[in-house]
């Protein structure tokens, strides 16, 4: 047995197993009411955010490849979900997860004490791992729980015996204090804006998830009361955003439109056999002077942000189609959030991060999308529509990317010039190579999003890479598309 700290891509996993163990050993004993609230607190994107932030640590139990229970833990030492399949019950595993909390506990978050609000059936449990009740029974958002804590002292957990570990991560386990050290390094890398407060202490009697709202749902709030703002900068003034977030946007002054957020949301929450989620956001304009452009071009921002559903689900391929029917329980999840880098009165560049597991949680993926879009007439440009695919673009644009690729030469090597052309063009060679592009406030990118099979030996690890050029840079290989005369002057 093998105990870990999770990785954001065995995220979702976990949370499908903490669902099935509830489900069948927890919701017969709980309202309607109980159930959804434990599900909007179990949502992958607000977990997700949490374990991010470094707010949550979660450790997973692994034999043999297979996830056999996970627990998560808060830097102020509260248990948030502790879950065991059914199977390995009565095992051991849920004391070694325990154990492995506890020592976190102990060697790095500093807590005086470790709290969990328990199943009344999980009580006897908790007790033979050295915690008490502090009060009777109690009961919010129609779940009981008992409120149960235990003092963290020196030395006072054993560490447990485990096999040796196969996976990159390192694992706690009969290799002594050293890799136990280690462990804790780790854990500060993870925690590394966590401050933990006396106040938490008397939030759990108010709350038995310990969120602000109560409901289970992150809403925001808790983050800025009890760890500040986020810092978009590391100690030496430098941005550490990355992805979308790190492109700098240009936003004219007084436009004439307004930019909405819409959304589709979807959750198969009545299908047993599939574990089916969609959240999907985008950007809606209103108040274009031409209503029939104003349509083309939401049509042509929404069926950008739903591409992923529409080939997992809506009209599945058949590949997905064949991964989902070999899977004991497919998973079809998909998650997009966006970021408008350019507007203008008369054109607008959105880019969406597009993520989520594609038929099962040995497929995540993830993508950059980009919609490039005239609001004058709704129409969408493409990379051959705005510059010259000439040997010499070619050559300038692939010399950029293989420096943005951390200077590697061999970057994009697998294909020759005329190939590059083509897949600026369109042709994605089997899904591998989608050209794409953005504006933004210093000027354009141009590049791939990038969908390698995994062990494909041109595979460099990257989910996307795009060149940067500025506004006059781009301005000696721009064709004469009529993109470029929509384009404020006040930027070029």
């Amino acid at each position: 047995m093998e105990i870990r700290m999770l990785q954001l891509p065995e995220l979702l996993p976990a949370l499908h197993l903490v669902w099935e163990v509830f489900a069948e050993d927890i919701a017969p004993e709980c309202t309607p009411e109980g159930v959804a609230s434990f599900q909007r607190f179990i949502k992958y994107d607000y977990i997700s955010e949490v374990w991010q932030r470094g707010n949550l640590v979660f450790f997973g139990a692994y034999e043999e490849g297979e996830m056999c229970g996970t627990l998560a833990i808060r830097p102020d030492g509260h248990i948030a979900l502790f879950f065991v399949k059914k199977q390995w019950q009565h095992k051991g595993v849920g004391r070694m997860l325990f154990q492995s909390a506890y020592l976190l506990c102990e060697y790095q978050l500093g807590v005086s004490k470790m709290t969990v609000n328990a199943t009344p059936n999980a009580v006897e449990r908790y007790i033979h791992m050295g915690m008490h009740a502090v009060s009777d029974v109690c009961e919010k958002d129609g779940l009981r729980y008992v409120p149960m804590e235990r003092y963290v002292t020196s030395g006072g957990m054993a560490v447990p015996k485990q096999k040796k570990s196969k996976a990159p991560w390192i694992a706690l386990g009969a290799f002594g204090a050293f890799l136990i050290l280690l462990l804790i390094v780790t854990a500060v890398v993870a925690l590394n804006d966590v401050r933990v407060e006396s106040e938490n202490r008397r939030r759990e009697a108010e709350n038995p998830y310990g969120y602000e709202d109560g409901s289970g749902l992150f809403d925001g709030s808790w983050w800025q009361d009890e760890y500040g703002e986020e810092d978009e900068n590391d100690d030496s003034g430098e941005s550490t955003l990355s992805g979308i977030d790190a492109i700098s946007e240009y936003m004219a002054d007084d436009l004439s439109y307004e930019i909405d957020v819409d959304e589709y949301v979807y959750s198969g929450e009545d299908m047993q056999s599939t574990m089916i989620e969609f959240s999907v956001s985008y950007p809606k304009i209103t108040g274009l002077a031409d209503e029939e452009a104003e349509q083309k071009v939401n049509e042509a921002l929404k069926n950008t942000a739903k591409e992923t559903v529409v080939r997992l689900y809506e009209n599945p391929s058949p590949e997905v189609k064949e991964r989902v029917m070999g899977e004991s329980t497919p998973m079809l999840i998909n998650y997009v959030t966006y970021k408008v880098c350019y507007a203008s009165e008369d054109f607008i560049s959105v880019v969406y991060d597009d993520y989520g597991y594609e038929g099962s949680q040995n497929y995540y993926a993830q993508h950059l999308r980009t919609c490039n879009i005239s609001l004058k007439d709704g129409t969408v440009y493409e990379v051959k529509d705005i510059v010259g695919l000439n040997d010499y673009f070619i050559e300038e644009w692939l010399s950029i990317m293989r420096q943005e690729a951390n200077n590697d030469a061999s970057f994009l090597s697998e294909l020759n010039t005329e190939s590059l052309r083509n897949a600026l063009a369109g042709d994605s060679q089997d899904g591998i190579y989608e050209a794409n592009f953005f504006l933004y406030e210093d000027g354009i990118e141009i590049g791939f999003d990038l969908n390698y099979e995994s062990d494909d030996p041109a595979n460099r690890g990257y989910v996307w890479v795009t060149a940067p050029f500025s506004w006059d840079e781009i301005g000696e290989y721009a064709s004469d598309s009529a993109m470029w005369d929509e384009i404020d002057e006040s930027v070029r």
